[in-house]
């Protein structure tokens, strides 16, 4: 799993990366104690758990969670007591830490984090996209990419190609971990590769370019699934 950390206050990034670093199931742990910078890194990378302080400094937490898909486990970190009865106002959020935060109960909040996302993972075989008039079902495991094309998406199998209104983005929050990005105009099925070579990503006949920024992403990713 690739958990974010973000909180103003670097002592509680480093002691939620320190509690991060026992657990097995989390490959990675990327921190930030800005808000603004958190938004950058939700957008440009698909994180399993975000570990979100509520009272941030630059921006409100509640101005991320805005911008978390629904594929993405919230834990919220905050000094109030009483915050449990907000914290169902958003479907992301699974749990919540109050300071001062010791290991058994941050392991506890994991684990509900993990089980709500196996429960997502075995819905996600198959997707529901607007062709036309009418909705199509797509199963995940035969696309081969996507490709953006303006305010449209190209869903690319095997055997066809269906247009839809949609943006990379959003469907990157409805994809399982086997979809990576690896451009701006392209997100790939990870099984499908046959190899990669010179920057780009060969799927069958298909050649995807892979940008710098997400060529390391992809390659920590190829490598976790082998």
């Amino acid at each position: 799993m690739k958990c974010l950390i973000v909180d103003d206050d670097p002592l509680i990034c480093d002691l939620i990366e320190h509690f991060c670093s026992k657990i097995n199931d989390i490959s990675s742990v990327t921190t930030t104690t800005s808000g603004f910078e958190s938004i950058n890194l939700i957008n440009s990378t698909s994180f399993d758990i975000i570990f979100l302080d509520f009272n941030l400094n630059d921006i409100t937490a509640k101005g991320i969670l805005e911008t978390v898909g629904h594929n993405t486990c919230v834990i919220m970190i905050t000094s109030n007591k009483g915050f449990a009865s907000d914290s169902y106002n958003y479907d992301q959020i699974v749990d919540f830490l109050v300071k001062p935060i010791d290991f058994p109960r941050f392991f506890k909040a994991f684990q509900k984090a993990k089980n709500h996302l196996s429960k997502n993972q075995e819905k996600e075989t198959r997707l529901f996209i607007k062709d036309g008039n009418k909705l199509v079902k797509i199963e995940l495991e035969a696309v081969m990419y996507f490709k953006s094309e303006a305010n449209y998406i190209s869903v690319v199998t095997e055997d066809k190609k269906i247009l839809t209104l949609m943006t990379l983005k959003d469907l990157l929050n409805k994809l399982p971990d086997y979809f990576q990005r690896v451009h701006r105009s392209y997100i790939v099925n990870l099984n499908k590769i046959d190899s990669i070579n010179n920057n780009m990503v060969e799927l069958g006949e298909n050649h995807i370019p892979i940008s710098q920024s997400y060529e390391k992403e992809l390659l920590t990713k190829i490598n976790l699934l082998n």
